[in-house]
């Protein structure tokens, strides 16, 4: 017997939402991938624009690329202005449609009425935007005629724009071979091809390294790092392919996607009644930067109800050197939703310390290079002993990366470091092996109290280092 299910309204508004930024995102990739915003003027583009205009009879013509929350014109005849905003675009509904998108009156559509490119200056009454479309079917933009006056366009004028625009468009796709052959990069092109293959099979994983408590041995938060799961060569470290995504802009789609993993995972695990710490996710500058970004923290935090979220993001130092009041107001919203801000790699950038004071963060992470050399040199170990006087001043969260040995575990002890994370704790391990490690943490805190024995960390934590060292060991 077959019965119809029944939608629920919110999931069904959550899932379209879905829907509607992951189009968005691949849009946007792929219009990163011509790097052509903010380019200068070229001639061929100017031409495409005027013979529009010539063949419709208008006085403007533009050439419009759609970006975040803007129009930027490549082309601009007769529109003495270089972009718009996007929430006033008339392009941003042509480039939702797969033909020419006309407004024959402004004043007569309700969508437009209203429209202050239409009730004030430059008082747009005619609308043709032709969307420039990839052959992917992403729709980068417009090329588009504008009147003061109302009008219509003919069969001929219609099917004109249409083909003028495939025309902008293969200039654009050969503008862009160009470029990558200039620069020799064709190697490169192949391999965000790959990684665009990547994304779309779904063969990133996440992996998680616990970090640790100094004193107790407990772990405290978790690091989530992502994982390519390459077929026919195993799992490869985001050093070999995340600079790329980032140079390619897919890091905006894999961001996100890492983002919700983590928390999906975080639940599932917590349904199995573990006890999970705060997980942390690195966030690329390009990421923070990007106007969607607080949405979709919100979004990948949307099941969740108390007031510190299970949910920490990490940064680069070298978003510091941006100083701009639009990444302290993010940051500002991100700790507002109980997300706690640290600064990955630190000590490798030059931050200023007056700049830090200000900084709505709560830790800093000593780079694992000082780590490594603080047990053999003496200037690298003044850094890391200052690094932690500094944070403690500061009154945040000190954690050393890459801590591999018992010596270097004892010096960042004697200094008074909060908490570290690598091997000689646990490499970063999958899913699986994660829920061991929990397990194991779990029944060694049911049998006895944590209790620090000696004068480093304790018989007692010694024996839980030592058993976790086990489980990741197999």
């Amino acid at each position: 017997m077959e019965t119809n299910a029944v939608r629920d309204p919110a999931m069904a508004a959550a899932e379209d939402e879905d829907g509607r930024l992951a189009k968005e995102h691949a849009r946007l990739l792929a219009l990163n991938s011509y790097d052509i915003l903010d380019t200068p003027a070229e001639e061929v583009f100017d031409e495409f624009a005027r013979l529009a205009a010539s063949i419709v009879g208008t006085p403007v013509a533009l050439v419009s690329l759609v970006d975040v929350n803007r129009l930027w014109f490549k082309a601009n005849i007769g529109l003495n202005v270089s972009e718009t905003p996007r929430d006033a675009a008339f392009c941003s509904h042509a480039i939702e449609s797969t033909d020419t998108f006309v407004i024959p009156d402004a004043l007569k559509d309700e969508r437009f009425v209203k429209n202050p490119l239409v009730t004030q200056g430059p008082k747009i009454r005619f609308y043709a935007g032709a969307p420039l479309m990839t052959s992917e079917g992403e729709a980068l933009g417009a090329l588009c005629v504008l009147d003061y006056v109302p009008r219509e366009l003919t069969v001929e004028q219609h099917n004109a724009l249409r083909i003028l625009s495939r025309h902008v468009m293969a200039q654009l796709e050969l503008r862009r071979q160009l470029n990558d052959f200039a620069r020799g990069d064709v190697p490169r092109q192949k391999s965000i091809m790959e990684l665009r293959r990547a994304v779309d099979a779904a063969e990133f994983v996440l992996h998680y390294q616990p970090k640790v408590d100094m004193r107790s041995g407990r772990i405290m938060g978790l690091e989530a790092l992502i994982r390519w799961d390459r077929p026919g060569q195993g799992l490869v470290y985001p050093s070999s392919f995340v600079p790329l995504l980032e140079e390619s802009g897919l890091i905006l789609q894999v961001g996100n996607w890492v983002l919700h993993q983590a928390m999906t995972d975080y639940r599932d695990l917590t349904a199995k009644g573990l006890t999970v710490p705060a997980i942390a996710v690195n966030v690329s500058p390009l990421q923070l930067r990007h106007s969607d970004f607080i949405p979709q923290l919100k979004h990948a935090l949307t099941r969740e109800g108390s007031n510190r979220s299970p949910l920490q993001i990490e940064i680069t130092e070298g978003v510091l050197l941006e100083k701009t009041p639009d990444i302290i107001r993010k940051l500002n919203e991100i700790r507002c939703m109980g997300v706690r801000v640290a600064i990955d790699d630190f000590g490798t950038g030059y931050s200023s310390l007056r700049y830090l004071a200000h900084l709505p963060i709560d830790t800093l992470k000593i780079d694992r290079s000082f780590v490594t050399a603080m047990t053999d040199d003496a200037d690298d170990m003044a850094i890391v002993s200052s690094i932690i006087t500094l944070a403690h001043g500061l009154d945040l969260n000190v954690v050393a990366e890459g801590v591999e040995t018992e010596e270097q575990r004892k010096l960042l002890r004697l200094l008074r470091c909060d908490q570290m994370q690598g091997y000689l704790f646990s490499p970063a391990v999958a899913k699986d092996k994660l829920e061991e490690i929990l397990k194991a943490e779990s029944e060694t805190v049911t049998q006895r109290t944590l209790q620090v024995l000696d004068p480093d960390i304790g018989e007692f934590a010694e024996r839980r280092l030592a058993r976790h060292k086990s489980i990741t060991a197999d």
